[in-house]
């Protein structure tokens, strides 16, 4: 967890980006939608709050007090299925962009439920008996009698249980970097020109399409550079972005220096 003593720009950083992508997310479910996109919408909105909870520590201790940390775990877990699943029906199809939308949200849940895994593992070792849901450790000692920073040098080493971890991590971190500097260009770049000038066309479902290039998947569709598109690449940036810079410090044992971005 976090402070605003020890990271201020990381504590305040992260409350903005999590409470705009909660935000948002509220408002997404007042949309009209199919029964599918709505339950995108229902996960986006679970999965902004708990980050949104993760801040801060008794924020985060009240939230695992009623749903332990394991169960965290699961729902991630089932949740990045749902986006797989829903990927593999646009693999299907012509809509490279709807395949594409849904590929980078799995990828976004799989690096939430990677991430809750991490923190899982080492509330294990927080307390004798291990004590889930309190978050990032730090300060008690280890069931078996060893401190807990002499667990995680131990396990930081390569081989070691946060070593592993790290390393799972490395390609859903890089996702989620690419991701979130894509959308924060779609969110503050310039219209593509083809997109100004395209024309009418038929879709195939009986009724006329302007030909402007669209973005796909959890929602109507929006025209490319429309406040509605640019809002929701600002929501995508932050959550992206926002889970990259909250799981730095889990990189520490292969990428020591992206510890140097807790601030």
């Amino acid at each position: 967890m976090f402070t605003f003593e020890a990271t201020p720009v990381m504590f305040v950083g992260l409350l903005v980006l999590f409470g705009w992508c909660t935000v948002r997310s509220v408002r997404e479910l007042t949309r009209p939608q199919d029964s599918g996109q709505r339950v995108s919408a229902m996960l986006h909105l679970v999965m902004s709050v708990v980050m949104l909870l993760m801040v801060a520590g008794p924020t985060w201790r009240t939230l695992t007090a009623f749903v332990p940390l394991p169960l965290l775990v699961g729902l991630f877990a089932v949740a990045t299925g749902w986006f797989v699943r829903r990927a593999v029906v646009a693999g299907r199809t012509p809509d490279r962009d709807g395949l594409l939308h849904f590929l980078g949200h799995s990828a976004m849940f799989a690096a939430m439920t990677w991430h809750l895994a991490a923190m899982a593992v080492m509330s294990a070792n927080l307390m004798p008996g291990g004590d889930q849901g309190q978050g990032h450790p730090g300060g008690h000692e280890h069931g078996g009698g060893m401190e807990l920073g002499d667990w995680m040098s131990e396990a930081s080493r390569p081989g070691g249980v946060l070593w592993w971890f790290a390393l799972i991590g490395l390609p859903l971190m890089a996702c989620l970097l690419v991701a979130s500097l894509r959308a924060l260009w779609s969110a503050v770049g310039p219209v593509p020109e083809q997109a100004a000038d395209a024309a009418d066309c038929d879709c195939g479902d009986g009724r006329a399409h302007h030909a402007t290039p669209r973005a796909h998947g959890c929602h109507e569709v929006r025209p490319v550079g429309s406040t509605t598109f640019r809002l929701a690449a600002l929501s995508d940036f932050a959550m992206n972005g926002g889970m990259f810079w909250m799981s730095v410090g889990l990189m520490a044992p292969l990428l020591p220096f992206l510890a140097s971005l807790a601030l």
